[in-house]
């Protein structure tokens, strides 16, 4: 079928019934000839595109390896939204709070601050689904400052994406951050040999992201973000397929709390951004990109850095997609249509063909122009 699936998602003449009937015959279809071209004006996806089969089972956890190459263990079979499709969603006011102690040290906390507390301000907003943070350290001692960020960008986190994206958190969620030192006692925690080098990694057995400590404050924010995105992902939409749950991801790591709110910085990494642009119109990237499933996205078969160029690749389109409004409702479909049937991935590339102005062609040609020239912009939520 992913054979299948890639041939209808190319730019061919060949007509859907063929394709289709080949499909449901599990044949491979023929190729498109290299000189095939689309009719002007026809949509570059087939009219009915199958759903993508479920991802294979390979354990429970997902990481991310910052920097250097990831090492990243496919999506389970059932996420924890289809394990959970009946949870109560009702909402209850959420607050963060963010001030200056005495001695200058800035806190945040889902707690008010003490009477002395100065520069006192309320960072998420009330309304937000329930969602209890639990950050600790297991063989360090975390300081508190650290602890009360890792609430604040959880939540901040949560916030944008509820916002933007309308992706709902269900009540009474509690999630748990673990920082970790020792990188003998951060394998064993996170009991997946693949992942022993990782730097963070999400666990739907417990609902648990495990940090690796980084001499750098912000390497591991930034793959504490990324995990929560994972988590936040899985517990409220499901499946979703590898190149959006990636990018996803890849895009909140990048986001930092700032004031009353957050912000994401677009144009940092433009050059890895630059070198990961694919050649041509684009097309035949996209279609690589959306057609990968399960572990076939993390594969590194042809040459060392594929793996990050797809990371990449799969950033920049979802950071293509929040731009704007058009391309934020065409990501929200996408969602939304997961969310309603989370146990398999969607063919997201039907959603985007319908709902993005111009179809998929043009998305393909405004990813790799965005891509080749990135926008040197902050985005503030």
């Amino acid at each position: 079928m992913p054979a299948c699936r890639t041939t209808l998602l190319r730019l061919a003449l060949a007509s859907a019934s063929a394709l289709l009937a080949s499909c449901e015959r599990n044949e491979v279809p023929p190729q498109p000839a290299a000189s095939a071209a689309v009719p002007a004006g026809a949509s570059p996806i087939v009219a009915a595109l199958p759903e993508p089969a479920p991802p294979a089972a390979a354990g429970p956890v997902q990481d991310r390896v910052e920097p250097g190459p990831a090492i990243e263990a496919p999506q389970p079979p059932q996420s924890a939204a289809c394990l959970a499709r009946t949870r109560s969603t009702a909402r209850v006011p959420v607050a963060v709070h963010r001030w200056v102690d005495a001695a200058g040290i800035t806190h945040y906390s889902d707690q008010a601050p003490p009477a002395d507390a100065q520069g006192h301000r309320v960072i998420a907003v009330g309304g937000a689904p329930a969602i209890d943070v639990q950050a600790s350290g297991y063989d360090v001692a975390l300081p508190d400052q650290l602890q009360q960020r890792a609430v604040a960008d959880a939540l901040g986190v949560q916030r944008v994406m509820r916002e933007m994206l309308g992706v709902p958190v269900p009540a009474g969620m509690t999630l748990k951050i673990v920082f970790i030192r020792s990188a003998d006692v951060y394998a064993q925690q996170v009991s997946e040999p693949a992942l022993a080098k990782s730097s963070g990694a999400y666990s739907m057995l417990d609902r648990t992201i495990r940090v690796r400590m980084q001499d750098q404050d912000e390497v591991k924010f930034a793959v504490l973000r990324h995990e929560i995105t994972h988590a936040l992902v899985h517990e409220s939409i499901g499946n979703l397929p590898i190149a959006l749950n990636e990018g996803l991801a890849e895009y909140f790591g990048r986001y930092r709390s700032s004031g009353m709110g957050g912000q994401v910085d677009v144009g940092a990494q433009r050059q890895a951004m630059i070198a990961a642009a694919p050649g041509g119109d684009g097309s035949e990237a996209l279609v690589d990109l959306l057609s990968r499933e399960g572990g076939d996205f993390y594969t590194e078969t042809v040459a060392a850095g594929e793996r990050e160029r797809r990371y990449q690749r799969a950033y920049a389109l979802v950071a293509l997609l929040m731009r704007d409004r058009e391309g934020r409702l065409a990501l929200r479909t996408v969602l939304d249509r997961q969310a309603s049937a989370p146990c398999m991935p969607v063919a997201a590339e039907r959603s985007l063909d319908a709902d993005y102005p111009g179809g998929l062609r043009r998305l393909a040609v405004d990813w790799t122009a965005f891509m080749r020239n990135p926008p040197d912009d902050i985005r503030a939520y």
